[in-house]
């Protein structure tokens, strides 16, 4: 595994590393370069950059962390914060071959109190899918709130799973299965409604959120779309069948293999190959990103 051992890894690190992307590097490739937009945005709700100390909440696998090195110059900060000590690692050795280490710190914390990181201390937080993760989510924005310098701002994405599940029954991720819909019923039944945190809030309740905290200027863009493609994105049909929604989500391949009987498997995964295949998928996504200050 990239960035840990097996014996070092936790569910985060399994994930975004491994089970995210089905072990396939290029399906890596293709996630990496549909992020990088969203990055692109987060940071630039983030600006200005240049000299400033930048706690990136949940850096993961340094997606925006890595990045935002290279913005905030020789005089900037950059501290990667995360609940995964094995991601953190990840971060430290990227970072370690781009020969910036003199610019970078490195703290396990969880969002929700963001031990470790003293009041008043940073002037920029980014964040990228990481508060679907939080029960405490007044908690987290607080903590955000409580680090923050006067002027100090947080930039942060989340998707918005409220306004987009359940699926229609004739689709699964995406993809046509209405003539085994009773087959695929029993295959989402075993990915469940998700943990509770991911689905309990809107893009109305994060603004809420950062008014209560203190911010007094909160800007938010939702965007909901519905097209052509899957909310995976998979390169191959193996991608699609081996690759995890979320860190505590099976594979559709362990899905289908818990709930289905071989024979029941067949017809079901021939089935989902043929609309994979068709190329006539529905992607449906709902997303919001946040901009909010802190009064200077």
């Amino acid at each position: 595994m990239t960035g840990s051992s097996a014996a070092e890894s936790d569910r985060w690190s399994r994930w975004l590393l491994e089970r995210r992307d089905a072990g396939s590097a290029k399906q890596r490739e293709a996630t990496l370069t549909r992020l990088a937009a969203v990055r692109d945005r987060v940071l630039a709700g983030a600006g200005p950059l240049e000299g400033a100390t930048l706690l990136d909440v949940g850096a993961g696998d340094g997606l925006i962390g890595l990045e935002a090195l290279e913005r905030v110059g020789p005089d900037g900060v950059v501290i990667f914060s995360d609940v995964s000590e094995p991601l953190l690692e990840h971060c430290r050795r990227a970072v370690a071959e781009r020969g910036l280490l003199e610019r970078a710190r490195f703290v396990c914390a969880g969002a929700e109190q963001l031990t470790g990181i003293p009041d008043a201390s940073v002037d920029v937080i980014t964040t990228r899918s990481v508060l679907i993760f939080v029960d405490d989510k007044p908690s987290a924005i607080a903590a955000f709130r409580r680090v923050l310098r006067p002027g100090g701002r947080v930039s942060l994405f989340e998707p918005i799973n409220r306004l987009m599940f359940p699926e229609s029954p004739d689709r699964f991720w995406g993809h046509d299965v209405s003539r085994v819909r009773e087959l695929a019923a029993r295959v989402k039944a075993r990915f469940g409604a998700g943990e509770p945190a991911m689905v309990d809030f809107d893009d109305r309740d994060l603004v809420r959120l950062a008014v209560d905290a203190g911010f007094d200027r909160v800007h938010l863009e939702c965007h909901i779309d519905v097209g052509p493609g899957s909310v995976m994105s998979s390169v191959s049909f193996d991608a699609l069948l081996d690759g995890a929604p979320n860190p505590n989500a099976p594979t559709v391949r362990e899905a289908v293999e818990a709930s289905l009987s071989e024979e029941e498997s067949a017809v079901f995964l021939a089935e989902l190959e043929r609309a994979f295949t068709s190329g006539r998928s529905l992607q449906r996504m709902a997303a919001a990103y946040l901009v909010a200050r802190v009064a200077g």
